[in-house]
């Protein structure tokens, strides 16, 4: 039986308005800070050392609530928004009542890139990879800054994720065993959802950047499998964030497929070839079949591409516009890819 945590009380749907200002030069680090807390016993914590990396696209009212309450529970974050060139003014409403903001607007090439770009643009040595539909507490972010701060041998962390109506979220399918059973002390898993998951810049750049091949799923499985290679640990903690859940994304018929794909793509990097060929074949025959039975004309071409990338082991061609940098290298020096 699955099983559940206590329902949660979620910030009001209300705008919030913040007097534009900057971090004062005198906020300790977070290793100052945790010691004088520690000696002081004060619960209090700034987050000078925390980049907050939100990449978005067409979730104006999502990022807006999610803004809101990360500078009201994150004072003195670095925040970054990558947007995708949305059409909903999000850019727009972002540069009017969020000015201490750090906004950066680029073609949409996918999440990977999307937050790669945050990386580059960012200056803390905490990473706070967050979606514009989840909703960060001072509580779940410290958390994991303190986890992170006492463990050098995790790569990252993340917290539990609940829906809006306080239940707890399913994550990556029936197999992810951390879904089923309640998180009460930090638990070693083998992936955390990149929908809200800290690292530090040394390991990132350890671990190395997204893959920009992928547009949309998996590169968060991707990013914490070559963690795990890298010799680091994951854990999910005891604290929750409310998590939305596909805020920016409609029921395309094309992000099944870049879904498939990417997971195919997924299995050429990570598993044996013999698991790679047994996934084309079985999406290949999935496409074959129901391109001749789905009702939906948009679906029928969808399964149609399928069988042909498939056949064709074409698993790498997104039928999205992808940036085409790989595993881009984000150190300062590095050639800056296409915007």
């Amino acid at each position: 039986m699955r099983s559940r945590q206590g329902r949660v009380t979620l910030p009001p749907r209300l705008d919030y308005t913040f007097a534009p200002g900057g971090l004062a030069p005198s906020i300790p680090t977070l290793g100052e800070e945790m010691r004088e807390r520690s000696s002081s016993g004060n619960t209090m914590a700034s987050f000078a050392d925390l980049s907050v990396i939100i990449p978005s696209y067409n979730a104006r009212h999502h990022l807006a609530r999610c803004l809101a309450m990360v500078q009201d529970e994150l004072p003195g974050a670095e925040v970054i928004v990558v947007d995708g060139g949305s059409a909903d003014d999000s850019a727009g409403m972002v540069q009017r009542d969020y000015p201490g903001v750090i906004l950066h607007s680029c073609r949409n090439h996918g999440w990977a890139y999307a937050t790669n770009r945050g990386v580059e643009l960012s200056t803390r040595p905490f990473f706070l990879f967050l979606n514009s539909d989840a909703y960060p507490t001072r509580h779940a972010v410290l958390a994991m800054l303190e986890r992170l701060d006492r463990r050098p041998d995790l790569g990252a962390v993340g917290p539990v994720l609940l829906n809006e109506d306080g239940t707890r979220q399913a994550l990556f399918g029936f197999w992810y065993w951390p879904t089923w059973r309640d998180i009460t002390q930090p638990t070693a898993v083998p992936v955390l959802s990149g929908a809200c998951l800290m690292t530090t810049r040394k390991r990132f750049e350890q671990v190395g950047a997204f893959d920009e091949a992928f547009f949309l799923y998996n590169e968060e499985l991707d990013w914490c499998r070559r963690a795990h290679q890298s010799g680091f640990g994951l854990e999910i903690l005891p604290s929750t964030v409310v998590h939305v859940g596909g805020g920016s994304t409609t029921k395309n018929p094309l992000l099944m497929l870049e879904s498939w794909r990417g997971f195919v793509y997924l299995s050429e990097k990570h598993w044996p070839d013999w698991v790679t060929l047994v996934l084309r074949e079985a999406m290949r025959v999935q496409g074959f079949i129901f391109k001749r039975v789905d009702p939906r004309p948009s679906y029928r071409s969808m399964w149609s591409q399928m069988e042909s990338m498939m056949k064709r082991g074409a698993y790498r061609e997104s039928p999205f516009d992808v940036s085409g940098r790989g595993v881009p290298d984000l150190s300062p020096t590095a050639a800056r890819g296409p915007e």
